[in-house]
């Protein structure tokens, strides 16, 4: 689900716009990649005054905690988040101080904005003696649009689950129940109506019995209309599909192709000559709901054709869904873009290039500095297992692409946002 951090949703296949600033770390994830990578895109953007700052406190009252660096500097006129890092004398980021921040995060001096470096390095060990430049970013807002959901047709909106494995079939009157788990191993039930071709899921409580739900894959074979039973057989080495009447009889047997998906589930109408196949190969789930059709020729036996598909593509990795993005071309990912910063009047209104790259945690997704530098979250889409941005040629903005392995989200940076870079100067590690 396309999932933003800032208190608004998209939906997959609308165009929202959304612009991310300052705004309480719920749902504007994407977003927040937008205002920074927007910013990739971004021409020069105007500047804006600084954010007010709170009544600073005398410099007495500013305790150094022992053993630790005083950091002061004067945050860009640029209104946003702060992002600060320290790095040693080869430019190597080894410490992000701040990432996000906001001046409230901040102790104000009379000098400008002060935080605190312990000497510890990302991973909490103590680094080497010696002198440390500190270096940090404004970021400001942006604006994105959610475009859609790729890769897994069961996935309609920002608030259902993302399913991964199907495990059943059944039908009940004209709607299809299928059990699902998605990848936080949490079991719903997905129930698709034929008669308006929607579908709604709803969660399967912990405290059912797992095994009142589910005995293995299937069901194997089920009833069909006119007392006729539908079975998944192997013949010869081969998976077919048949059809017995009330004896026993065969009455038919459709086979499945080679290549294709192979059949683990079975459920038909009792009404209509209609049957359903949950089909399985590797990662790849497929519904497929087949019916009589009538001959092809004169006097030749009516055949069967499918009136519905539903896919479950695999997507753990890039390369997997690269071919199925809707594209003419497949996408092309870039592990880094370039920018320019906005002129920065502080420092004399000098500019920077900014590698930029989106990155991943246990949160969502996130932009980055190309050293590290966490400089906004984009979404807190749980899982993730790959995150990607591009260009395309003849298209407005920036792509981000991203995955749990169920589904594939595409978001789209339209609007440029703005990055401006700050120096906090260089400090002596241990302090005089």
């Amino acid at each position: 689900m396309l999932k933003f951090r800032a208190g608004f949703t998209a939906s997959p296949s609308l165009p929202s716009a959304l612009l991310i600033g300052r705004v309480s770390p719920q749902r504007s994830g994407v977003a927040l990649f937008a205002s920074a990578v927007a910013l990739l895109v971004a021409g020069a953007c105007a500047q804006q005054p600084p954010p007010p700052l709170p009544p600073a406190f005398p410099p007495a009252q500013v305790a150094v905690p022992a053993g630790s660096v005083k950091i002061t500097f004067l945050p860009p006129p640029l209104e946003g988040t702060l992002s600060l890092g320290v790095f040693d004398r080869s430019g190597k980021l080894v410490r992000t101080l701040k990432a996000e921040a906001v001046p409230a995060d901040f102790t104000v001096g009379l000098n400008g904005l002060i935080t605190f470096w312990d000497g510890r390095d990302d991973n909490g060990r103590v680094l080497p003696s010696g002198k440390y430049r500190v270096r940090g970013f404004a970021v400001a807002d942006l604006e994105i649009t959610g475009e859609e959901f790729h890769c897994n047709d069961w996935v309609e909106s920002e608030d259902g689950p993302h399913p991964s494995v199907f495990e059943r079939i059944r039908m009940d009157g004209d709607t299809l129940e299928l059990l699902a788990l998605d990848r936080a191993s949490r079991r719903w039930r997905i129930l698709h109506s034929l008669a308006d071709g929607e579908s709604k899921s709803e969660p399967v409580e912990a405290s059912v019995s797992n095994a009142a739900l589910v005995d293995g894959l299937g069901p194997k074979d089920c009833p069909g209309k006119d007392g006729t039973r539908w079975s998944i057989e192997k013949a010869a080495g081969e998976t077919v599909v048949a059809q017995f009447d009330a004896q026993g009889e065969v009455l038919r047997r459709l086979s499945i192709g080679a290549g294709e998906p192979v059949p683990i589930g079975i459920a038909a109408s009792l009404e209509r000559d209609e049957v359903f196949l949950l089909e399985q190969d590797g990662e790849r789930y497929r519904l497929r709901g087949l019916r009589k059709a009538g001959p092809k020729e004169a006097g030749a036996a009516p055949g069967w054709e499918t009136f519905l598909e539903k896919n479950r593509w695999p997507s753990s990795k890039l390369s997997e869904v690269a071919s199925r993005l809707g594209r003419s071309k497949p996408f092309v990912a870039e592990p880094q873009i370039s920018l320019k910063s906005q002129p920065n009047p502080l420092l004399g209104g000098g500019v920077s290039d900014v590698q930029i790259a989106a990155g991943k945690d246990a949160e969502g997704s996130f932009l980055k500095t190309a050293d590290g530098m966490l400089l906004r979250r984009l979404t807190d889409s749980a899982l993730l297992l790959w995150v990607a941005i591009g260009r395309e040629a003849r298209q407005p903005g920036v792509v981000l692409l991203q995955s749990d392995g169920a589904v594939v989200e595409e978001y789209r940076i339209l609007q440029p946002g703005a990055l401006m870079s700050f120096d906090a100067g260089e400090y002596q590690l241990p302090p005089k």
